[in-house]
Protein backbone atom coordinates (compact mmCIF):
# COMPACT_ATOMS: atom_id res chain seq x y z
CA UNK A 1 0.00 0.00 0.00
CA UNK A 2 1.38 3.46 -1.02
CA UNK A 3 1.27 6.31 1.42
CA UNK A 4 0.95 10.08 0.09
CA UNK A 5 3.44 12.15 0.42
CA UNK A 6 3.34 14.55 3.56
CA UNK A 7 2.10 17.76 3.01
CA UNK A 8 4.46 20.74 4.71
CA UNK A 9 2.68 23.52 6.22
CA UNK A 10 2.85 26.85 4.53
CA UNK A 11 4.62 29.33 6.80
CA UNK A 12 2.55 31.89 8.46
CA UNK A 13 3.75 35.87 8.40
CA UNK A 14 4.45 36.63 11.87
CA UNK A 15 4.20 40.62 12.06
CA UNK A 16 7.40 41.33 12.50
CA UNK A 17 8.04 39.04 8.74
CA UNK A 18 5.17 41.41 7.50
CA UNK A 19 6.74 44.94 8.97
CA UNK A 20 10.02 43.65 7.36
CA UNK A 21 8.19 43.25 3.91
CA UNK A 22 6.16 46.64 3.93
CA UNK A 23 9.08 48.56 5.14
CA UNK A 24 9.51 50.61 2.40
CA UNK A 25 5.95 51.47 1.82
CA UNK A 26 5.74 52.84 5.77
CA UNK A 27 8.58 54.86 5.52
CA UNK A 28 7.26 56.52 2.20
CA UNK A 29 4.01 57.52 3.75
CA UNK A 30 5.67 58.26 6.99
CA UNK A 31 7.88 60.95 5.07
CA UNK A 32 5.06 61.67 3.30
CA UNK A 33 2.93 62.79 6.72
CA UNK A 34 5.45 64.53 8.09
CA UNK A 35 6.18 66.57 4.84
CA UNK A 36 2.42 67.19 4.71
CA UNK A 37 2.69 68.06 8.85
CA UNK A 38 5.27 70.89 8.41
CA UNK A 39 3.54 72.02 4.98
CA UNK A 40 0.04 72.98 7.54
CA UNK A 41 2.41 74.15 10.62
CA UNK A 42 3.77 76.34 7.74
CA UNK A 43 0.77 77.33 6.18
CA UNK A 44 -0.86 77.96 10.01
CA UNK A 45 2.37 80.19 10.76
CA UNK A 46 1.66 82.39 7.49
CA UNK A 47 -1.59 82.68 8.05
CA UNK A 48 -1.22 83.87 11.25
CA UNK A 49 1.20 86.37 10.14
CA UNK A 50 -0.84 88.28 7.77
CA UNK A 51 -3.78 87.56 9.41
CA UNK A 52 -1.53 89.63 12.55
CA UNK A 53 0.01 92.39 9.82
CA UNK A 54 -3.49 92.56 8.58
CA UNK A 55 -5.12 94.17 12.06
CA UNK A 56 -2.08 95.76 12.37
CA UNK A 57 -2.99 97.83 9.20
CA UNK A 58 -6.72 98.22 10.20
CA UNK A 59 -5.50 99.35 13.36
CA UNK A 60 -2.96 102.33 11.57
CA UNK A 61 -5.82 103.02 9.27
CA UNK A 62 -9.04 104.07 11.67
CA UNK A 63 -6.08 106.03 13.78
CA UNK A 64 -4.85 108.14 10.71
CA UNK A 65 -8.66 107.88 9.45
CA UNK A 66 -9.72 109.75 12.64
CA UNK A 67 -6.69 112.47 12.81
CA UNK A 68 -7.30 113.48 9.54
CA UNK A 69 -10.81 113.76 10.18
CA UNK A 70 -10.58 115.57 13.35
CA UNK A 71 -8.12 118.45 11.52
CA UNK A 72 -9.70 118.69 7.96
CA UNK A 73 -11.71 121.22 9.68
CA UNK A 74 -10.51 124.06 11.64
CA UNK A 75 -12.56 125.60 14.19
CA UNK A 76 -11.70 129.47 14.89
CA UNK A 77 -11.86 131.49 18.41
CA UNK A 78 -15.55 133.08 17.21
CA UNK A 79 -16.63 129.43 16.45
CA UNK A 80 -16.47 130.26 12.48
CA UNK A 81 -15.18 127.46 10.82
CA UNK A 82 -13.26 126.61 7.56
CA UNK A 83 -11.81 124.07 5.75
CA UNK A 84 -7.52 122.95 6.11
CA UNK A 85 -6.82 119.83 3.50
CA UNK A 86 -2.86 119.73 3.62
CA UNK A 87 -3.54 120.07 7.42
CA UNK A 88 -5.53 116.88 7.82
CA UNK A 89 -3.45 114.80 5.28
CA UNK A 90 0.13 115.64 6.97
CA UNK A 91 -1.68 114.68 10.44
CA UNK A 92 -3.02 111.34 8.95
CA UNK A 93 0.53 110.66 7.56
CA UNK A 94 2.21 111.71 11.12
CA UNK A 95 -0.38 108.92 12.87
CA UNK A 96 0.03 106.36 10.32
CA UNK A 97 3.71 106.73 10.51
CA UNK A 98 3.70 105.91 14.41
CA UNK A 99 2.09 102.97 13.45
CA UNK A 100 4.06 99.77 12.47
CA UNK A 101 2.88 96.29 10.65
CA UNK A 102 5.60 93.43 11.68
CA UNK A 103 8.13 96.24 12.33
CA UNK A 104 7.81 98.17 9.62
CA UNK A 105 6.79 102.47 10.17
CA UNK A 106 3.64 102.67 7.86
CA UNK A 107 3.74 105.81 5.42
CA UNK A 108 0.79 106.90 4.47
CA UNK A 109 0.77 107.94 0.62
CA UNK A 110 -1.11 111.16 0.03
CA UNK A 111 -2.96 109.73 -2.88
CA UNK A 112 -4.09 107.32 -0.02
CA UNK A 113 -5.63 110.13 2.45
CA UNK A 114 -8.94 111.28 0.67
CA UNK A 115 -10.56 113.76 1.98
CA UNK A 116 -14.82 113.87 0.48
CA UNK A 117 -18.24 113.42 1.47
CA UNK A 118 -20.22 110.74 3.29
CA UNK A 119 -23.79 110.34 2.76
CA UNK A 120 -25.17 109.25 5.79
CA UNK A 121 -28.23 108.38 3.51
CA UNK A 122 -26.72 106.27 1.14
CA UNK A 123 -23.63 105.23 3.32
CA UNK A 124 -21.33 105.63 0.41
CA UNK A 125 -18.07 107.94 0.38
CA UNK A 126 -17.55 110.56 -2.75
CA UNK A 127 -14.32 112.05 -2.88
CA UNK A 128 -15.46 114.04 -5.66
CA UNK A 129 -15.96 116.98 -3.27
CA UNK A 130 -11.90 116.73 -2.15
CA UNK A 131 -11.45 120.54 -3.28
CA UNK A 132 -14.18 122.18 -2.39
CA UNK A 133 -13.59 125.16 0.32
CA UNK A 134 -16.99 124.69 1.55
CA UNK A 135 -17.38 123.13 4.92
CA UNK A 136 -20.80 121.21 4.08
CA UNK A 137 -18.96 119.55 1.48
CA UNK A 138 -15.98 117.95 3.58
CA UNK A 139 -17.81 115.17 6.54
CA UNK A 140 -15.48 112.25 5.53
CA UNK A 141 -11.96 111.33 5.51
CA UNK A 142 -10.62 108.08 3.93
CA UNK A 143 -7.20 106.84 4.48
CA UNK A 144 -5.42 103.66 3.35
CA UNK A 145 -2.67 101.81 4.72
CA UNK A 146 -0.75 99.16 2.46
CA UNK A 147 2.24 96.77 3.04
CA UNK A 148 2.45 96.05 -1.08
CA UNK A 149 3.99 97.52 -3.67
CA UNK A 150 2.81 100.62 -3.73
CA UNK A 151 4.03 101.42 0.03
CA UNK A 152 6.07 99.89 2.83
CA UNK A 153 7.04 96.99 1.06
CA UNK A 154 4.90 93.42 0.92
CA UNK A 155 5.07 91.06 4.00
CA UNK A 156 7.45 88.51 3.56
CA UNK A 157 6.74 85.34 4.45
CA UNK A 158 8.21 81.75 6.16
CA UNK A 159 6.99 79.16 4.50
CA UNK A 160 4.80 79.73 1.46
CA UNK A 161 8.07 80.64 -0.63
CA UNK A 162 8.39 77.05 -0.89
CA UNK A 163 5.66 77.18 -3.51
CA UNK A 164 6.78 80.73 -5.02
CA UNK A 165 4.94 82.66 -2.44
CA UNK A 166 7.59 84.59 -1.14
CA UNK A 167 6.09 87.73 -0.03
CA UNK A 168 1.89 88.82 -0.13
CA UNK A 169 0.91 92.58 -0.59
CA UNK A 170 -1.89 93.56 2.20
CA UNK A 171 -3.48 97.21 2.55
CA UNK A 172 -6.82 98.26 4.68
CA UNK A 173 -8.85 101.19 4.15
CA UNK A 174 -10.46 102.92 6.86
CA UNK A 175 -13.50 105.94 6.80
CA UNK A 176 -14.09 108.30 9.78
CA UNK A 177 -17.49 110.78 9.91
CA UNK A 178 -17.20 114.44 11.28
CA UNK A 179 -20.77 115.42 10.41
CA UNK A 180 -22.97 118.05 12.62
CA UNK A 181 -23.46 118.22 16.43
CA UNK A 182 -25.18 115.22 17.68
CA UNK A 183 -25.22 116.20 21.49
CA UNK A 184 -24.33 119.13 24.45
CA UNK A 185 -22.32 119.08 27.69
CA UNK A 186 -24.78 120.25 30.19
CA UNK A 187 -25.60 123.95 30.60
CA UNK A 188 -24.12 124.38 26.76
CA UNK A 189 -27.91 125.15 25.51
CA UNK A 190 -28.85 128.88 26.33
CA UNK A 191 -32.68 128.82 26.10
CA UNK A 192 -35.92 126.20 26.69
CA UNK A 193 -36.34 126.92 23.06
CA UNK A 194 -36.84 124.10 20.77
CA UNK A 195 -36.77 125.28 16.90
CA UNK A 196 -38.77 122.96 14.43
CA UNK A 197 -36.21 121.28 11.71
CA UNK A 198 -39.13 122.26 9.18
CA UNK A 199 -37.64 126.14 10.07
CA UNK A 200 -33.99 125.94 9.35
CA UNK A 201 -33.97 124.20 6.33
CA UNK A 202 -34.41 124.39 2.94
CA UNK A 203 -34.58 121.39 0.43
CA UNK A 204 -32.62 119.47 3.14
CA UNK A 205 -29.90 122.14 3.47
CA UNK A 206 -29.36 124.79 6.64
CA UNK A 207 -31.07 127.92 5.39
CA UNK A 208 -28.42 130.25 6.69
CA UNK A 209 -29.71 133.94 7.46
CA UNK A 210 -33.34 132.69 7.76
CA UNK A 211 -35.35 134.72 10.27
CA UNK A 212 -37.33 133.63 13.15
CA UNK A 213 -40.08 135.65 15.15
CA UNK A 214 -40.90 133.96 18.49
CA UNK A 215 -43.75 135.31 20.84
CA UNK A 216 -46.41 134.02 23.24
CA UNK A 217 -48.82 132.79 21.16
CA UNK A 218 -50.06 129.40 19.73
CA UNK A 219 -48.91 129.48 16.09
CA UNK A 220 -45.22 129.30 15.85
CA UNK A 221 -42.28 127.05 14.35
CA UNK A 222 -40.80 126.40 17.34
CA UNK A 223 -41.63 125.57 21.03
CA UNK A 224 -40.69 126.56 24.34
CA UNK A 225 -39.51 123.83 26.53
CA UNK A 226 -38.53 122.48 30.26
CA UNK A 227 -35.98 119.07 28.78
CA UNK A 228 -36.91 116.70 30.98
CA UNK A 229 -39.04 119.20 33.98
CA UNK A 230 -42.54 118.11 34.32
CA UNK A 231 -44.73 119.88 34.13
CA UNK A 232 -43.77 122.50 31.77
CA UNK A 233 -45.49 125.28 32.38
CA UNK A 234 -45.01 129.45 32.45
CA UNK A 235 -42.78 129.28 35.62
CA UNK A 236 -40.60 126.50 34.83
CA UNK A 237 -39.69 128.05 31.61
CA UNK A 238 -39.05 131.34 32.87
CA UNK A 239 -36.40 129.57 35.36
CA UNK A 240 -34.94 127.85 32.31
CA UNK A 241 -34.85 131.25 30.60
CA UNK A 242 -33.20 133.66 33.59
CA UNK A 243 -31.03 131.27 34.06
CA UNK A 244 -32.11 129.60 37.51
CA UNK A 245 -32.66 126.23 36.11
CA UNK A 246 -29.62 125.15 33.77
CA UNK A 247 -30.24 122.91 30.72
CA UNK A 248 -28.83 119.27 31.42
CA UNK A 249 -26.89 117.45 28.54
CA UNK A 250 -29.12 116.56 25.11
CA UNK A 251 -28.37 114.53 22.36
CA UNK A 252 -30.34 113.42 19.48
CA UNK A 253 -33.41 111.09 19.97
CA UNK A 254 -33.97 112.76 23.37
CA UNK A 255 -37.92 113.60 24.16
CA UNK A 256 -37.98 116.79 25.60
CA UNK A 257 -41.66 117.86 27.23
CA UNK A 258 -42.78 121.29 25.80
CA UNK A 259 -45.61 124.28 25.39
CA UNK A 260 -46.37 125.68 22.17
CA UNK A 261 -46.96 129.74 23.66
CA UNK A 262 -49.26 131.07 25.70
CA UNK A 263 -46.19 132.10 27.83
CA UNK A 264 -46.57 135.34 30.31
CA UNK A 265 -45.72 138.89 29.80
CA UNK A 266 -43.67 138.50 32.76
CA UNK A 267 -41.70 135.25 30.86
CA UNK A 268 -40.90 137.23 27.99
CA UNK A 269 -39.42 139.94 30.22
CA UNK A 270 -37.69 137.60 31.67
CA UNK A 271 -36.00 136.90 28.08
CA UNK A 272 -35.64 140.58 27.31
CA UNK A 273 -33.83 141.13 30.48
CA UNK A 274 -31.51 137.81 29.75
CA UNK A 275 -30.60 139.55 26.12
CA UNK A 276 -29.67 142.75 27.55
CA UNK A 277 -27.37 141.25 30.13
CA UNK A 278 -25.66 138.57 27.64
CA UNK A 279 -25.81 140.44 24.66
CA UNK A 280 -23.42 142.62 22.58
CA UNK A 281 -24.05 146.29 21.65
CA UNK A 282 -22.76 146.15 17.94
CA UNK A 283 -23.82 149.54 17.23
CA UNK A 284 -22.76 151.36 20.24
CA UNK A 285 -26.31 153.00 21.43
CA UNK A 286 -26.33 151.34 24.43
CA UNK A 287 -28.60 148.33 23.88
CA UNK A 288 -27.75 144.97 23.24
CA UNK A 289 -28.80 144.05 19.59
CA UNK A 290 -26.88 140.63 19.45
CA UNK A 291 -26.49 137.32 21.02
CA UNK A 292 -25.80 134.15 19.98
CA UNK A 293 -27.74 131.04 21.67
CA UNK A 294 -27.49 127.18 21.32
CA UNK A 295 -31.04 125.82 21.05
CA UNK A 296 -31.57 122.09 20.33
CA UNK A 297 -33.59 121.28 17.14
CA UNK A 298 -36.52 119.21 17.29
CA UNK A 299 -39.13 117.09 15.52
CA UNK A 300 -42.71 117.66 16.82
CA UNK A 301 -44.10 114.16 18.65
CA UNK A 302 -47.55 112.67 18.08
CA UNK A 303 -48.75 114.97 20.36
CA UNK A 304 -48.26 118.78 21.65
CA UNK A 305 -46.47 117.75 24.74
CA UNK A 306 -43.11 116.21 23.42
CA UNK A 307 -40.80 116.42 20.83
CA UNK A 308 -37.74 114.70 19.45
CA UNK A 309 -34.47 116.00 19.42
CA UNK A 310 -32.19 115.97 15.82
CA UNK A 311 -29.61 118.21 16.29
CA UNK A 312 -28.78 121.57 17.38
CA UNK A 313 -28.61 125.12 16.36
CA UNK A 314 -26.89 128.57 16.66
CA UNK A 315 -29.33 131.59 16.47
CA UNK A 316 -28.65 134.91 17.13
CA UNK A 317 -31.05 136.99 18.85
CA UNK A 318 -31.28 140.14 17.22
CA UNK A 319 -34.55 141.59 19.36
CA UNK A 320 -36.11 141.40 22.78
CA UNK A 321 -39.13 142.18 24.53
CA UNK A 322 -42.49 141.77 26.60
CA UNK A 323 -44.17 140.39 23.49
CA UNK A 324 -41.87 138.80 21.24
CA UNK A 325 -38.32 137.76 20.15
CA UNK A 326 -36.07 137.81 17.08
CA UNK A 327 -33.41 135.49 15.75
CA UNK A 328 -31.79 134.48 12.28
CA UNK A 329 -30.19 131.02 11.91
CA UNK A 330 -26.51 130.93 12.36
CA UNK A 331 -24.06 128.94 10.30
CA UNK A 332 -20.69 127.15 9.92
CA UNK A 333 -20.71 127.06 13.52
CA UNK A 334 -19.00 124.27 15.39
CA UNK A 335 -19.73 123.03 18.96
CA UNK A 336 -16.89 121.82 20.87
CA UNK A 337 -16.88 118.13 22.20
CA UNK A 338 -19.84 117.09 20.34
CA UNK A 339 -19.58 113.51 18.15
CA UNK A 340 -21.54 113.62 15.26
CA UNK A 341 -25.29 112.38 14.55
CA UNK A 342 -27.36 115.23 14.46
CA UNK A 343 -28.78 117.10 11.30
CA UNK A 344 -27.37 119.74 9.23
CA UNK A 345 -28.87 122.68 11.02
CA UNK A 346 -25.18 124.70 10.30
CA UNK A 347 -23.63 123.44 13.49
CA UNK A 348 -20.64 121.11 13.14
CA UNK A 349 -19.33 118.77 15.23
CA UNK A 350 -15.56 118.40 16.38
CA UNK A 351 -15.42 115.22 17.48
CA UNK A 352 -15.35 112.26 14.64
CA UNK A 353 -16.21 108.78 14.34
CA UNK A 354 -15.68 105.86 12.25
CA UNK A 355 -17.95 104.69 10.17
CA UNK A 356 -16.36 102.10 7.48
Amino acid sequence: MRFAPRQTPAKSRTPARLWRGQGGAMAALAAFMLTALVGFAGAAVDLGLLYATKNELQNAADAAALAGAGTMISFGGGGEISVQPATAIQTAQQVSAANQAQGVSLALRTEDAIIGYWDVAAASFDPGLTGSSNPDDITGFQATVRRDELANGPVETFFAGLVGLGSVGLHATSTAFLGWAGLTDPAAVDLPLAIHASALQNAGSPDCGSELLFNNENDETGEWTSFFTWPTNDVTVRNYVNGTLQAPELKVGDTLNVINGNLSVATMESLAARFQAQGSDTDGDGAADSWEVLVPVVEPGSSSTVSTVVGFAYLVMTEADAGKARFYLQCDRALIGSNSGGGNFGTRATVPSLIQ
